[in-house]
């Protein structure tokens, strides 16, 4: 019964990897920021099915590409960083 506990353990762990990368492509023109400032701004992107562009809250994280703004899950539909570790071994040649 033990070792179903520390299965379960290390699978959650697996699971819980919240390390995000830039693609090799990306890195020049990509930067990820702390929003700061009580300003108002926007994502650059909508949410699929939305019509409206979200707001990027005091204290979120948020990449910029050239002027864009990105919220985090937009950054990733959008390919601009990914959650795919080895993502330098899966680039289209």
């Amino acid at each position: 019964m033990g070792s179903d506990l520390d299965h379960n353990q290390n699978h959650q762990l697996e699971v819980r990897d919240a390390r995000l990368y830039i693609p090799i492509k990306e890195t020049e023109n990509t930067n990820i920021l702390v929003k700061t400032s009580p300003s108002k701004e926007y994502c650059f992107s909508k949410f699929p099915g939305e019509e409206h562009y979200h707001l990027l809250m005091h204290g979120e994280i948020y990449v910029t590409t050239g002027h864009d703004l990105y919220c985090v899950e937009c950054a990733i539909r959008h390919g601009f960083i990914t959650t795919d570790r080895l993502n330098w071994q899966h680039q289209k040649r």
